[in-house]
């Protein structure tokens, strides 16, 4: 699990209460929207005590951060060799969730929060997993021969990343096929024209 937060010695995390705190947070952001998510409400719904979310997060961001961008319940694709079939995959994923009703109602808020160089480093570290996964898809396709070395897998997993959410942000996730099929066409030919 990715966090700023660091357990103190002889105070092991546990899990199961992690992971508690992270359902409650998304919980309540969909239910109660970003604002009124606060950590004495996350702690409640998850039965842990507030010190016991702080020793894991250092502070409030962090924690709704994780609960919104850290893993969720969509597992990583696992490449199947074709780049074009993977990306509609990896779009579909991405899109759902940021269509996400805790993503949907948390993004925004963290936007605004994410004004410090702290902030951004966290997020980067959040997404470090999702990010080395597909560079890897990537690289792999490069290995085939689908499609040529020398692009910048930066962007296109930032095309991915906030083409997504915005798209879920404004539009929502209903119908969502064209977009999926249009989106995964332009990385394939961005990635196919200006290599990896």
């Amino acid at each position: 699990m990715t966090s700023d937060a660091q357990p103190r010695p002889g105070r092991p995390r546990d899990a199961d209460k992690d992971l508690a705190v992270l359902i409650a947070a998304r919980h309540l952001l969909a239910e109660v929207g970003y604002p009124q998510t606060t950590v004495v409400a996350i702690a409640k719904r998850a039965g842990v005590n507030t010190p016991a979310i702080y020793r894991r997060w250092p502070t409030r961001q962090a924690l709704l951060e994780e609960a919104i961008h850290g893993p969720g319940a969509h597992a990583l694709p696992v490449p199947t060799g074709d780049l074009r079939a993977d990306l509609v995959t990896w779009v579909r994923i991405f899109l759902a969730r940021a269509d996400s009703p805790a993503a949907r109602a948390g993004v925004p808020g963290l936007l605004a929060d994410s004004q410090t160089e702290e902030a951004r480093r966290r997020l980067l570290a959040i997404g470090a997993p999702v990010r080395k996964a597909f560079a890897e898809l990537l690289g792999g396709a490069v290995d085939d021969g689908q499609i040529p070395p020398g692009a910048d897998v930066d962007t296109l997993f930032e095309i991915l990343s906030g083409t997504t959410t915005f798209h879920a942000l404004v539009r929502g996730g209903g119908d969502s096929e064209p977009f999926v099929a249009a989106l995964a066409d332009a990385l394939y030919t961005v990635a196919t024209a200006r290599g990896v």
